[in-house]
């Protein structure tokens, strides 16, 4: 943006009443890049209309306005180095990947790593802010940084919020239909499943806390200046002025929520660009049968997985017809079949938006799924862990996607998906369907995440937005307090009725009892 736009863009913002001129922290330094890429639209809009950003993230973001600064405290390779095998983990299942600690430890290495690099204390005791957003399912260790700032806080959860955080925010989500993240349910759940999704949901709550949020809490309160006076993490998120949600009412479920939970999913979601000549030439040359694009993400390493299922892959992609390009860290891989091309980095959206493309395999992350409907492209599903198979599950309730189970992957199973998703229109028919969709709105989920940012900020905190169903316990929020008393009361009527209408039986009885023997004794 030439300076001449940027005037202009501060002195319209400014007559309109836009707090241009406020200094917001973007808090994300335990965050992954795919967190990372949530996040940074969000930045970019924000310094372009004036505001002075400080992005404390473990990546360095490009093409941002003079108004971000970015600080890197300690890298993603230090945060990530030591993640349990995904391929390893999902064998386990979700269940038992889901309680094993070591899945999580690397978050809290992570989190002393930056507590020791020095450059955060000259930022505690120089900087001041207007208002602070928190990548927060990541990032519990540094929440106590927003009650050392004393300024207003929004939340954001990258993708949709379980019940544990929106409770937070008095937006309690009813499990009899609202799947929890590790299932794989629709909102149209059985008996049985919705018993198992009540349980889980809440086992996955207390699990959090033991294995995150404890100890989150225990660091910062150990790290951080005068850390012992600070509040702990439910305090602190109850303080927040707003949840922003990255999901989607037509991806996700509807479901209710209150004036301060905000849906801005797809805020990264933009239409395509040119690509690179060589990556073009190869997707543009592949003619009417178009080509397939294949990628595990960001965080799970395709040269990891096992060596019999790299073979299933390879096997079914040299019998087909289309072109694949594959994401792959290596430059090279043995027995590859001519119309294999593997690429170590792809601009996804770019690639997804070329008019060729037929198919997209993906490991079912939450950006992964939010661009695919964007660009209206069919999804076969791969997931690995997390939300992923909650992702693909949804896609496939909408019908666009199917989903393949990599731990018991055949050549049968993997061709038979990619050749039905291919040939039945039906797929690419309700891609484009649902694309229409999650585009047809009154303002873009960008423009909505900037409006309510800037809402909070002028507003210094929005205090108003607030339901009193925060400050509702569990037993309050059901009313089970009331239905106690209620039944209670009904039991005690129930009873009294019950002795009354004994004794008036008793009395009446009684002297027609009396009576009758009285006249057989006349």
């Amino acid at each position: 943006m030439s300076p001449l736009k940027i005037f202009q863009s501060l002195l319209l913002f400014s007559l309109l009443g836009a707090c241009v001129g406020d200094k917001i922290l973007f808090l994300l330094p335990l965050a992954s890049r795919s967190h990372v890429h949530v996040f940074e639209p969000l930045m970019k809009a924000l310094g372009e209309r004036g505001h002075e950003i400080v992005n404390l993230s473990p990546i360095e973001s490009k093409n941002m306005s003079p108004t971000v600064k970015q600080i890197q405290l300690i890298t993603v390779d230090d945060l990530m180095g030591k993640i349990p095998d995904p391929f390893e983990q999902r064998k386990l299942g979700t269940f038992r990947a889901m309680i094993n600690s070591s899945s999580v430890e690397h978050i809290h290495t992570g989190c002393i790593k930056l507590y020791e690099n020095p450059q955060l204390y000259e930022i505690l005791k120089t900087e001041k802010f207007d208002l602070i957003i928190v990548d927060v399912l990541l990032n519990y260790c540094v929440l106590g940084m927003i009650p050392h700032f004393k300024a207003p806080s929004i939340l954001v959860s990258t993708f949709a919020a379980p019940s544990s955080l929106s409770a937070i925010f008095g937006n309690r989500l009813q499990p009899s239909f609202v799947p929890c993240v590790f299932l794989k349910y629709t909102d149209q759940m059985s008996f049985l499943e919705r018993l198992g999704n009540t349980v889980l949901d809440s086992f996955f709550a207390i699990m959090w806390d033991k294995m995150i949020i404890q100890k989150s809490e225990e660091i910062y309160k150990k790290y951080l200046p005068n850390g012992y006076q600070l509040p702990g993490v439910d305090k602190i998120q109850a303080n927040s002025s707003m949840l922003f949600m990255n999901s989607h009412f037509a991806l996700n479920y509807p479901r209710s929520l209150l004036p301060d939970v905000i849906e801005v999913g797809g805020m990264h979601t933009r239409p395509a660009k040119k690509l690179p000549k060589d990556l073009d030439d190869f997707l543009s040359s592949s003619g009417k049968d178009g080509f397939i694009f294949f990628s595990l993400g960001s965080i799970v390493k395709a040269k990891d997985m096992p060596e019999e299922t790299r073979k299933i892959f390879l096997n079914v992609f040299s019998r087909l017809k289309q072109r694949v390009i594959w994401k792959w860290e290596t430059e090279s891989m043995p027995d590859l079949p001519p119309n294999v091309k593997l690429n170590k980095w792809l601009p996804q959206q770019d690639v997804l938006g070329h008019p060729n493309i037929r198919l997209f395999m993906t490991h079912g992350g939450l950006l992964s799924t939010q661009e695919s409907v964007y660009h209206g492209v069919p999804v076969l599903g791969i997931p690995i862990f997390g939300d992923q198979d909650l992702n693909v599950m949804q896609a496939e309730s909408r019908g666009y996607a199917k989903m393949v189970e990599i731990v018991d992957l055949s050549e049968e199973k993997l061709e038979s998906a990619i050749l039905e998703l291919i040939n039945n229109p039906s797929y690419v028919q309700k891609a484009q369907a649902l694309s229409k969709l999650v585009k047809d709105l009154p303002q873009t989920p960008l423009d909505k995440a900037v409006y309510w940012t800037e809402y909070v900020l002028r507003h210094k905190g929005a205090p108003h937005l607030r339901s009193a169903a925060r400050d509702l316990n569990f037993f309050q929020y059901y009313v089970m307090d009331v239905a106690a008393v209620l039944l209670t009361a009904l039991v005690i009527i129930i009873y009294l009725i019950s002795c009354c209408c004994k004794t008036i039986y008793r009395r009446t009885c009684g002297m027609k009892s009396i009576k009758t023997v009285h006249l057989k004794k006349e």
